[in-house]
């Protein structure tokens, strides 16, 4: 069997899963207490709206505007802030699904609440991370508000943001300098904290927000990207800050710094395209990437994950008994990005940029519509 036939057994077969995959959400989604967008709805609902404009279809959709629907009606002052399971990634989430034309809303209205209540708890809590492991999701969530409309200063709600994003590069500075954590018994932060913070400070300089105050804070990131490097064996998360690590090369004016960060790089010699491992890992992995290509993904390297890899990843999930043992094992904590609509969306990312290359979504989609 050549390449060709080869590729096209996988891409059938990788349809039937993501079939599969989607009927499962389907059934099981609404039985989910969380509304958050890794492990909750919201990530289930951007993994069905992306399936269903991939088949041309609107049953997939219609359900998705259910599971929203759902979590607007579920959302209330106790919710949480977090950006894995609360307020702040829910309002990335709208954000995302407005972006891309998945659903028509104006978000300063749609997220006017939100917004009031992650800035009141931002400006009321010691201190904005929750654990180790936890992302600054108030910075990626005001990142996200402002993104449309960064250059409109005559707008009042533009100034908000901005005025907002600058507290929060405070709270960075206490976070990276000041090492305020460790007053909230958080012994050292997570190769995915440190990610959400690189992340947050390259927007802050791309959009020319407190330029003084984030050239500062790159000279405290060199001992937090080591620790990030080595704290771990989470091949996605260290691919990731190694590209991030780069990005921030070109917007450090010091050369001494520059130099440092390129001795950190060299030193770690992670190759971001490397994410293989064990297979009962691979999987996991595989899932962590594709919820960071979502969040990240102006930073990413196309090549950040071989595409081919799916055909291995695939090999495991798709054996029966692996997947039967899935199935058996699915709970309201895996169902989501971080979990089962993870798979599926990694399936449906590598399917959709392989047809964009050999030209296959055209002929797809016409047969579609036929």
């Amino acid at each position: 069997m050549d390449y060709t036939e080869n590729r096209t057994s996988l891409d059938i077969s990788i349809g039937n899963r993501l079939q599969r995959i989607a009927n499962v959400l389907l059934i099981n989604s609404s039985f989910i207490d969380n509304p958050g967008l890794l492990n909750g709805k919201m990530g289930i609902a951007i993994f069905l709206y992306n399936y269903s404009r991939y088949l041309g279809s609107r049953i997939f959709t219609d359900y998705a505007n259910e599971l929203i629907d759902e979590i607007y009606q579920d959302l209330n002052i106790n919710t949480p802030l977090d950006f894995a399971n609360g307020l702040t990634g829910i309002g990335w989430g709208i954000e995302y699904l407005v972006k891309n034309s998945f659903v028509e809303a104006d978000t300063d209205e749609a997220l006017s609440e939100i917004d009031n209540l992650v800035y009141r708890n931002s400006l009321n809590r010691p201190f904005l991370l929750e654990n180790d492991k936890d992302l600054f999701g108030y910075g990626i969530y005001y990142i996200a508000r402002l993104r449309v409309r960064e250059n409109d200063d005559d707008n009042l709600n533009t100034l908000f943001k901005k005025q907002h994003l600058i507290y929060l590069t405070d709270d960075v500075e206490r976070i990276l300098t000041q090492k305020e954590y460790l007053k909230f018994n958080i012994v050292s932060l997570s190769t995915d904290t440190i990610n959400s913070i690189l992340f947050f400070l390259l927007e802050m300089h791309r959009i020319r927000l407190f330029p003084i105050k984030v050239e500062k804070l790159f000279h405290s990131l060199p001992e937090f990207i080591e620790l990030g490097q080595y704290s771990s064996n989470d091949k996605s998360a260290q691919s990731l800050l190694h590209q991030l690590t780069e990005k921030i090369i070109p917007c450090i004016s010091d050369k001494a710094l520059q130099s440092t960060f390129r001795k950190i790089l060299k030193k770690a010699d992670i190759k971001v395209t490397d994410i293989n491992s064990a297979d009962d890992n691979l999987a996991d992995q595989f899932i962590k990437y594709s919820w960071q290509q979502l969040i990240y993904a102006q930073y990413i390297k196309e090549d950040y994950a071989s595409l081919n890899n799916d055909k291995r990843v695939f090999s495991i999930i798709d054996n029966e008994g692996n997947w039967n043992w899935r199935l058996d094992n699915l709970n309201k904590n895996n169902l989501g990005l971080d979990g089962l609509a993870g798979i599926g969306l990694g399936f449906l990312n590598g399917r959709i940029k392989d047809e964009l290359r050999t030209g296959k979504s055209e002929i797809r989609m016409q047969n579609n519509i036929e």
